[in-house]
């Protein structure tokens, strides 16, 4: 796959299709050639607005076969596009046009349309819109520009390069097999860079395509039948509940549309419960690890897999680890070139080392066949008053077969000197069922070492990763927000205490 030939790829493919549905479930469906038609026409008026090679297109609207055909022109043009979350405050277009450095900026209706440089996603831009003092960026290997909030919640914009998107795609084809026949349904924003890999390993293929909205997956799933689909862990935690809540009445695959072949999921942990649900029924859940900095770094397939860990090294070679166990990457061609407008999140400095290699900022070991396992973020360390450190995410797993418990999120207490738990029962208006899990973690703490122990629980009635109040932008738990609640309902009313002191619910 190379990014330069993608639109001749695509033209002449009448068969392959691209759906786009909207939250209310209309339809619109193009064929490849027909959505590589209105793409070079979307590049025809760029050069008409003067768009040049290296000129900087922003792009903030929602997914779209428009904002597709939008991103194929920048990449027959030249141009390069700058994508921000649909999420964006744009009050002052020109003032935005400006500090970002945009020749033109196509933004839906909520963005105000009063300056030239603002394009409709389904309009055109006037001729000779784009200032002639556009900036123009050298640099030939940036193929976008895109922001990431990471779970420090903070900025981050991230220099794409056009050699580290060819080299993930390559491989991933590789790995899985995906042909022609296959079909992909996105949901996630397009901003989010790992959607965009998944459009063009599409285009190049001649594999359908479905964008779905959020709102709206569940259905999409079940109707439009995709071959794999690509998700966090929250996306199939609720699949997964749905298909019990049915009765299972049809086998889960059936549920899921009758045609997958393999699902993904990344982007946080996973629970085993949720893996192992989908694999007891004959559909595999693969988990897979890549960071938009570095691109793809380990995965499992369809042909090799060990459930609980991440997968084999995408390439082994490429993979060393520091002395306290953080992964470090070192490709010749890294998905991301670099970082730029970082708001001041020092999470950003010395990421990209001088040396060519890149700090991932997770910890992680590999088992005698070379399957990764992570343990957790450096960030999310958690300094005990003892001066022990701990992972989270190792805590949690001594947690996982406790029965009765659906989420286990470990978080500090609020002085930091010891542990505690956000906990959420299976049957959260169980009182008896509550009971039965504070004994549990009792007997499962005595054989913890002391600084490793859940002293203090707070039950919720729902689980922290599916609720949105403590999710990141990119599908991630945010700890920080989690031990603040934590904080929150301690001191609230009962106090923290023995693991059986159950501080109540939210």
């Amino acid at each position: 796959m190379n990014l330069a030939g993608l639109l001749d790829r695509s033209t002449d493919r009448t068969t392959a299709r691209v759906v786009e549905l909207d939250v209310a479930g209309k339809r619109r469906e193009l064929t490849h050639a027909e959505l590589t038609a209105l793409a070079r026409t979307r590049a025809g008026e760029l050069t008409a607005a003067g768009v040049r090679p290296g000129h900087v297109i922003g792009i903030r609207a929602g997914n779209s076969v428009d904002w597709l055909a939008w991103d194929l022109a920048a990449l027959a043009t030249g141009a390069r596009l700058k994508a921000f979350a649909d999420n964006v405050e744009i009050t002052d277009p020109g003032e935005f046009i400006a500090r970002h450095r945009l020749a033109l900026l196509i933004a839906d209706e909520s963005v105000p349309a009063d300056t030239p440089a603002v394009v409709r996603p389904d309009g055109a831009p006037a001729p000779g819109s784009v200032a002639a003092d556009a900036v123009v960026l050298e640099v030939d290997d940036i193929h976008s520009l895109v922001y990431s909030s990471g779970t420090s919640g903070q900025l981050k914009g991230l220099e794409i390069s056009a050699k580290g998107t060819e080299y993930v795609i390559n491989r991933f084809i590789e790995s899985f097999g995906i042909t022609g026949s296959d079909r992909h349904l996105i949901f996630l924003p397009l901003p989010n860079y790992q959607q965009r890999l998944s459009v063009y390993l599409c285009l190049w293929l001649g594999a359908d395509l479905v964008l779905a909205p959020y709102q709206r997956v569940f259905q999409a799933v079940r109707k439009e039948s995709p071959t794999f689909l690509i998700g966090p862990p929250v996306f199939y935690d609720t699949a997964l509940q749905l298909y019990v809540k049915s009765g299972g009445d049809a086998s889960l695959a059936d549920f899921l549309g009758g045609r997958i072949r393999f699902m993904i999921t990344g982007m946080a942990p996973i629970r085993r419960e949720t893996l192992d649900g989908y694999w007891e029924r004959d559909v595999p859940l693969l988990e897979a690890y890549g960071l938009t900095e570095t691109g793809m770094v380990a995965w499992n397939t369809p042909d090799r897999h060990r459930v609980g860990t991440v997968g084999q090294l995408m390439d082994p070679e490429s993979v060393t680890f520091l002395d306290d166990g953080e992964v470090i990457i070192t490709r010749d061609a890294p998905l991301g070139r670099g970082y730029f407008d970082t708001d001041g999140d020092p999470s950003a400095a010395g990421i990209f080392r001088p040396d060519g290699s890149i700090l991932t900022g997770d910890y992680g070991r590999l088992d005698e066949d070379g399957f990764l396992t992570l343990i957790g973020r450096k960030k999310d360390v958690i300094a005990l008053g003892s001066g022990r450190k701990v992972h989270p995410a190792e805590i949690e797993a001594a947690f996982a077969g406790v029965d009765g418990v659906s989420e286990i999120v470990v978080v500090p207490t609020p002085q930091s000197n010891r542990l505690g738990a956000i906990v959420t029962a299976s049957d959260p208006g169980d009182a008896p069922l509550r009971a039965h899990i504070e004994k549990q973690i009792d007997e499962v703490n005595a054989g913890l070492d002391a600084h490793e122990r859940v002293m203090s629980l707070v039950f919720s009635a729902t689980p922290l990763r599916s609720d949105p109040a403590f999710m990141t932008a990119n599908m991630k738990l945010s700890r920080a927000r989690a031990a603040e609640h934590f904080a929150e309902r301690i001191a609230a009313g009962t106090g923290p205490g023995a693991a059986g002191s159950g501080a109540g619910s939210r």
